[in-house]
């Protein structure tokens, strides 16, 4: 009775075994059928895709993007890992599959037709991209799928005017080497690159991506552009801070006493850290005259002061240690009066004393009506009275001028240029980095 009763049971196992190897669809034997039977045992790879060769391949390009690991400003290149995956339909590989167990296959590459699919703009080489190792999905409709590695390093012109606070914008352009537009077309169907495995660079900061596909020169292409904004973190703690600092420090050349001796030392060392800072930036800067950065011509011009500070210096110097004995040039005193103010203050005098005193012609009309009273004998005293009343001109007033000594001279030329290297320095710095800062918050709001 129990006997019975396994009977059912084993028939059921046997059953449920001998249907799993069907249902699990494809088997050593049905790919070997595949392969020993039309379409593949008649196909060659060296054959159009198309049963009228004259007709077009659409091929759909995906670039999914993984990284992004350099930038190169010296050189011009942008070096990328990412992936491909294209997409076409090939008619000579299309099979009836009604059993559903052969639905779809995967091979080595080399074993089909695949459009040669080339880095356009390339700094190493234009060969086909591909390697041996890679496979091919086609399914029974001819739909084939070829997913392609791209470590590639291609050309971008770099415009470095805002450095640190530039964006870039790099092309990477494929096309189907050897064929025409006619023949194979490159199109997608995404509005830029796939970045969901995107892993952000420490330098760069992904802005966007953008793809188009275009004919040139009778060939198909499709341009993908890469939009990346600097992190000017580094940069502004470690070059734009210093430089400015050093900037306003520039002119306190000029408060050091002419005694203590440091003044020229002081002055050499502040030109020679420009100089580092110009040698630091322009070692991350590309070789070319255009364009230049802005920060380029901010540390020259303000190398230019420090040399001028330096030169300045030491004419300075020089006043200071004239004898005492020897006369300060008569320009040379006027040239201080007017920067200390003398000038001014001689010159208010003055306006204020001609207000005072009465018309030149006030006092003569005043003797002419007192002389057409009196008789004609007294006309030569009066000629003589009118004389007497003409108004003198008056002698040179050189108390403007007066007690200006070499001492003076130097304390005299030290305040003025003290003042004129700091009102430069705050006027070169506001022409030159407040471009700076409007990159830095259009940038900033590309981000966002």
């Amino acid at each position: 009775m129990g006997s019975l009763c396994l009977l059912p049971c084993t028939f059921f196992v046997v059953t449920f075994l001998w249907i799993i190897p069907v249902s699990q669809g494809q088997t050593a034997a049905h790919h070997r059928a595949w392969i020993d039977n039309p379409p593949f045992s008649t196909y060659n790879l060296k054959i159009f895709p198309r049963n009228s060769q004259t007709d077009k391949v659409e091929v759909d390009v995906q670039f999914y993007l993984v990284a992004i690991t350099q930038l190169n400003e010296l050189s011009g290149y942008l070096d990328l890992v990412g992936y491909t995956v294209l997409t076409w339909t090939n008619e000579l590989l299309m099979w009836n599959d009604s059993t559903n167990l052969m639905p779809e296959v995967i091979m080595g590459q080399n074993n089909f037709w695949r459009p040669p699919l080339v880095l356009a703009n390339s700094v190493e080489s234009l060969t086909e991209m591909g390697d041996k190792s890679y496979n091919i999905r086609i399914n029974k409709d001819g739909v084939c799928e070829w997913q392609v590695g791209v470590v590639s390093k291609s050309a971008c012109s770099v415009d470095v005017s805002y450095y640190p606070f530039d964006q870039q914008s790099c092309k990477i352009s494929f096309t189907p080497w050897g064929y025409t537009d006619t023949q194979v077309r490159l199109n997608t169907t995404s509005s830029g690159m796939n970045t969901d495995l995107f892993m952000p660079n420490v330098e760069w900061t992904l802005s966007g991506t953008t793809v188009e596909a275009l004919s040139s020169a009778s060939a198909s292409y499709l341009d993908y552009t890469i939009n990346l904004a600097r992190k000017p973190g580094y940069f502004l703690v470690n070059m734009i801070i210093p430089i400015l600092i050093l900037g306003m420090l520039n002119g306190l050349v000029f408060l050091l006493p002419a005694d203590s001796g440091e003044r020229v030392g002081y002055a050499i060392t502040a030109f020679l850290t420009f100089a580092v800072f110009l040698t630091m930036v322009s070692d991350n800067l590309p070789k070319s005259s255009e364009p230049m950065s802005l920060l380029c011509f901010f540390l020259t011009l303000m190398l230019i002061m420090s040399a001028l500070s330096t030169v300045i210096t030491i004419m300075t110097l020089r006043v200071y240690h004239q004898d005492d004995d020897s006369p300060v040039p008569m320009w040379l005193k006027h040239v201080v009066a007017f920067i200390t103010c003398r000038k001014c203050k001689k010159w208010c005098g003055q306006k204020l004393e001609a207000i005072e005193q009465p018309k030149p012609g006030q006092e003569e009309e005043e003797e002419e009506d007192s002389s057409a009273e009196e008789d004609s004998e007294e006309e030569d005293s009066d000629e003589e009275g009118k004389r007497k009343t003409e108004v003198k001109k008056a002698k040179p007033n050189n108390a403007d001028i007066k007690g200006i000594s070499w001492r003076v001279v130097g304390g005299t030329l030290d305040g003025f240029f003290f003042s004129l290297f700091v009102f430069g320095t705050a006027v070169i710095s506001c022409v030159f980095l407040i471009p700076l800062a409007l990159a830095a918050t259009s940038s900033e709001s590309a981000e966002e």
